[in-house]
């Protein structure tokens, strides 16, 4: 019998990394983001959702170049699938491919609820000053790619959307995302019309698997002014990232989407 992992992998194969679309699917997002620092582009990020009312799938290819490198470089992919239980995203399946540098990084996981029921992790050597991760930081986590379809209510820029703690597991890394809101605000549509956006801060707290020297986690666990602004997603409950800025003293990193289309799809997907 394929493991749980080999069998969201060949499902991920069967979608086409979502896009070739399925008679189940209705709604297709489409993004694109730009990732700048102090207003120079450093990087960009193209997001596919596939949303039914019983599953989804989502792929993620991003670069980051230029002076950020001496944070973090390199590209990769990142895909999930998994089911829509109670309004709410649970994975069942997610793959990571990374290269940095000389480096490549594949990761696997299967996931049961909430609790991670297999990994499979291909990398380098591990650094001395990497804070392992216990078993106890592999129960009641999420990953990145699902964590970002929040839900929400009737009322979509109710406060209630940004209050929650995502407890985060790329398969190397285990961090929680504190969201608490902050304000309701209006950003500009592929089309030049103004939306409504519900604006979350974010708390980074590291919990383990990073490396205890790492500049990029001290950047960010450094209390400095993180947010992101999520949008309704047509045809669903659910609320998806336009934009994420971290503030630093050289000038805010910005993640905005330039394009950020959401199809709904009536009968089988053409």
């Amino acid at each position: 019998m394929k493991s749980k992992i080999a069998q969201g992998v060949a499902a991920l194969m069967a979608l086409g990394a979502v896009g070739t679309s399925s008679a189940s699917a209705q709604v297709r997002i489409d993004a694109q983001y730009a990732l700048t620092m102090a207003g120079v582009a450093i990087g960009k990020l193209t997001w596919q959702t596939r949303l039914s009312p019983s599953d989804y799938a989502i792929v993620a290819n991003g670069r980051i170049t230029g002076f950020l490198s001496l944070l973090v470089s390199g590209e990769g992919k990142v895909s999930v699938i998994g089911q829509i239980r109670d309004g709410r995203p649970q994975p069942d399946s997610f793959v990571s491919m990374v290269v940095r540098e000389d480096e490549k990084v594949n990761v696997r996981i299967g996931f049961e609820g909430s609790r991670v029921r297999e990994l499979q992790v291909e990398e380098p050597p591990l650094e001395s000053d990497r804070v392992p991760i216990p078993e106890a930081h592999k129960v009641g986590v999420i990953d990145p790619l699902s964590a970002f379809l929040i839900p929400g209510g009737d009322d979509p820029m109710a406060a209630e959307g940004c209050m929650r703690t995502l407890a985060m597991f790329d398969g190397r890394r285990r961090y929680d995302l504190a969201l608490a809101f902050k304000r309701t605000d209006h950003i500009k549509g592929d089309n030049g019309a103004r939306k409504m956006a519900l604006v979350c801060s974010i708390k980074f707290t590291p919990m383990s698997g990073h490396r205890s020297s790492s500049q990029l986690v001290k950047f960010l666990a450094e209390g400095r002014d993180i947010e992101v602004w999520l949008v309704p997603v047509i045809g669903t409950r659910l609320l998806a990232p336009v934009r994420l800025s971290v503030a630093s003293l050289l000038g805010n990193m910005v993640l905005q989407a330039t394009q950020f289309e959401t199809t709904a799809l009536t009968g089988a997907a053409r």
